[in-house]
């Protein structure tokens, strides 16, 4: 994956050529890939949608279980000014503020009259100047990498606010495999603090750097890890090869 909050899935499907083994190399059979990006017309969500991303989190808290669970604003233009941001629980009955931290960060609280009052988070600016993502990072992890349970972690939460805003069709495409983060025929992309030059997964003493095909080439802050990849366990560290800091036009990247 991956606050109205912004965070439809849009999934692209084009064409690939899965191997059956090793040895042997059948004529190509033609499958599907689908790509998990950020909304374009990204509105806040629905309380109760966020509160289904709470309950995963919960649920699938094994995959980062010292992390807690908060998110965070990403401006979409440059020089956003965050300082009068004000973000609310509103329903008919109820106007629940919730605090936004110095980083962006904030957390949703579980509130039964919100859910029962169908209530939405809104946020105080514009819409499409700021997206949200779960922001899950578990402490001590040395600075330039990120680690997977935490970013597998981050899509389930994803993946569970906005799967019933897909289409029927994408969803029984995706359903079947097990969603999003469970399937090789997914990338769910994510952005790192700067512009980068490459990544590359380390367990022990393996290592595996991410092809082409898992960093976005026109965002060079973005790239998709093999969530689905359980050779790689939890503890993985995702390194990150930063790009040069006068790079210009890679530093103003705008991420999602």
């Amino acid at each position: 994956m991956h606050i109205t909050l912004p965070l439809i899935l849009l999934l692209s499907v084009s064409s690939s050529v899965m191997a059956q083994s090793d040895t042997e190399q059948p004529p190509p059979v033609p499958t599907q890939q689908v790509t998990v990006a950020g909304s374009r017309d990204p509105d806040w969500k629905p309380y109760r949608k966020m509160l289904d991303g709470i309950d995963a989190f919960d649920h699938y808290h094994s995959l980062a279980p010292q992390a807690q669970l908060k998110f965070i604003l990403r401006p979409q233009q440059p020089r956003l000014t965050a300082s009068d941001l004000k973000l609310r629980i509103v329903g008919d009955t109820v106007n629940i503020e919730v605090p936004i931290a110095a980083d962006l960060t904030f957390s949703v609280p579980r509130d039964e009259s919100a859910a029962k009052d169908d209530a939405d988070l809104r946020l105080s600016t514009k819409k499409g100047l700021f997206r949200w993502r779960p922001d899950i990072h578990t402490a001590g992890i040395p600075v330039g990498t990120r680690r997977l349970g935490d970013l597998r972690l981050e899509c389930e939460v994803r993946w569970a606010v906005d799967k019933f805003d897909a289409s029927l069709i994408k969803l029984a495409y995706l359903v079947p495999l097990g969603g999003v983060c469970h399937t090789s025929r997914s990338r769910v992309f994510y952005s790192s603090d700067a512009p980068i030059t490459g990544a590359t997964l380390v367990s022990g003493s393996r290592r595996e750097r991410l092809p082409a095909e898992r960093l976005d080439a026109k965002d060079r802050a973005r790239y998709a890890p093999p969530l689905h990849d359980q050779s790689w366990p939890d503890d993985t560290l995702v390194e990150f090869e930063f790009a040069m800091p006068n790079d210009a036009t890679a530093a103003d990247t705008v991420k999602n």
